[in-house]
């Protein structure tokens, strides 16, 4: 797991969110992100599993350099939002990239009724997350996303299933850093959901 102690994490990582609402625009020091969950619900029920989360990026720059130059002050924080009915939004906390790629697919299992441990231990499996591309790009008017990782299922330090997911997505750039914010949001809901849970504990027998 990348943070052990979560509510420790978020009680640093949402007051430096809350202050950042009060600078200036033109000083954005985190990323927007609104995830949708899928509908699918309580297909897994009784599961249990401890989260590991690696980022194995060569590059661990988020932007190219014309895409940077529209995000000066990102400090690395991604502000993650649950979205609700009726255009509700529910926020999670603001977190690195792979607290962010933990914290949604956390959202995922949890819906599906799996339980997770915060603690590793020998019964029970282990869902690990490998983050090998996260990237955006600005080329001319168009904002483009390249997102992959590798997400399995490991029994008694055993292998038993594995998924890749990659995908790209492209928006046209807007006024400010809106347009890149929707493209992120958009790609990033589509790869979490892309991810067949179901499948993966089916092919470890789980």
């Amino acid at each position: 797991m990348v943070l052990k102690n979560v509510n420790t994490y978020l009680k640093i990582a949402i007051p430096l969110l809350l202050a950042a609402v009060f600078i200036s625009c033109a000083k954005k020091l985190y990323i927007d992100v609104d995830y949708q969950l899928p509908t699918s619900a309580d297909t897994l029920a009784g599961r249990t599993v401890f989260i590991e989360t690696r980022d194995m990026r060569n590059d661990a720059e988020v932007f190219d350099q014309r895409a940077k130059n529209n995000f000066k002050h990102f400090t690395g924080l991604f502000a993650l939002s649950l979205m609700l009915p009726e255009d509700q939004h529910k926020v999670l906390g603001a977190y690195e990239l792979p607290m962010l790629f933990e914290t949604a697919l956390v959202q995922r299992l949890q819906k599906l009724g799996v339980g997770v441990s915060a603690e590793p231990a020998p019964e029970i499996p282990v869902f690990q997350i490998k983050i090998n591309q996260f990237y955006i790009k600005l080329i001319g008017q168009k904002w483009l996303a390249d997102v992959g990782y590798e997400a399995s299922l490991t029994q008694d330090t055993q292998l038993v299933a594995r998924e890749v997911v990659t995908g790209s997505a492209e928006r046209m750039k807007l006024m400010g850093s809106g347009g890149a914010e929707k493209v992120i949001s958009e790609i990033f809901t589509d790869m979490i959901n892309r991810l067949n849970i179901e499948r993966l504990f089916q092919q470890a027998k789980l």
